[in-house]
C-alpha cells in the first residue's frame, strides 16, 4: 500500500510502479517505459479520471473560497482569485486525476502488460 501511494505521488505506472506516466507538462507516455503497460485502455478511457479531477479540484479550491468569504471580499476579486488559482492549478489538478484513475483501475480490474 505505501509503495503504491509512493508511485501515485510520484506519478510512476500503477503495475511496475516506477515506469513514468509523462513525458511532459501535459503529454503522457503511451506505454510503460519499463514494463510496457498501454496506459489507454480504449478510447474515453481517461474520462473516469474527471470524477477525481473534480473532487481533487474542489478539495483544493474550497480552503481558498472560504478563505475570501470570510476576508469578505468583493464578488470581483473573489472570481479573480478563484480563476487564477484555477488556471495555475490545472496542469498538476490534470495529471494527478490521470494517475489516481490508473492505480483505482488497477486495484480494482488487474492487468498486466501485453
Amino acid at each position: 500500500m505505501f509503495k503504491r501511494l509512493v508511485a501515485i505521488v510520484l506519478q510512476r505506472c500503477p503495475v511496475c510502479l516506477q515506469g513514468k506516466l509523462f513525458r511532459s507538462l501535459l503529454s503522457m507516455n503511451k506505454t510503460c517505459p519499463l514494463c510496457g503497460l498501454q496506459f489507454e485502455r480504449e478510447v474515453g478511457y481517461f474520462l473516469n479520471s474527471m470524477f477525481a479531477a473534480y473532487t481533487v479540484g474542489f478539495l483544493v479550491l474550497a480552503p481558498s473560497a472560504f478563505l475570501l468569504a470570510w476576508m469578505d471580499v468583493s464578488i470581483a476579486v473573489f472570481a479573480i482569485a478563484i480563476t487564477l488559482e484555477t488556471i495555475v492549478l490545472w496542469p498538476i489538478i490534470f495529471r494527478y486525476s490521470r494517475v489516481i484513475w490508473l492505480h483505482i483501475d488497477q486495484v480494482i480490474d488487474p492487468r498486466r502488460p501485453e
